[in-house]
């Protein structure tokens, strides 16, 4: 009985299939551990060209912190735009990174977007996708 209920508290603990809402787009996590966490989120293009923003928000970073993270849209590697930060080493505080991409397709398409986040020495708090 008490393996049932320790197997239950890892799984609560890893966060497996966490939603995280977002501007009306929804996140799930997919896979966790302590180095790092895969999330991915269904997507449906509105209107060709559209914009969107990945951001994840940390708290804790100090001056050993390395965070970084990819993204994939349909498993293919996502380019973010100049304006983005996919990584950062030794920021002190509350930080953040984030990714504009345009996912690409036609109104009405559904596309999956991939984000795995790797995290050393702070606290993720927050993911969210949005179109700005």
């Amino acid at each position: 009985m008490w393996r049932a209920g320790a197997a239950m508290i890892c799984l609560f603990a890893m966060g497996s299939g966490t939603v995280f809402a977002t501007d009306a787009l929804t996140c799930q996590t997919h896979a966790t551990n302590w180095k790092w966490q895969e999330f991915r989120c269904p997507l449906t293009i509105n209107k060709e060209g559209q914009k969107m923003l990945f951001k994840a928000d940390f708290s804790g970073s100090h001056d050993d912190t390395r965070l970084s993270m990819t993204l994939s849209l349909d498993g293919v590697p996502v380019a973010c735009s100049q304006n983005s930060k996919t990584s950062l080493l030794g920021e002190d505080g509350n930080v953040s990174l984030e990714c504009h991409f345009v996912p690409g397709g036609t109104a009405g398409t559904k596309r999956m977007l991939g984000a795995i986040v790797q995290i050393w020495h702070a606290q993720l708090d927050a993911i969210k996708l949005s179109t700005p």
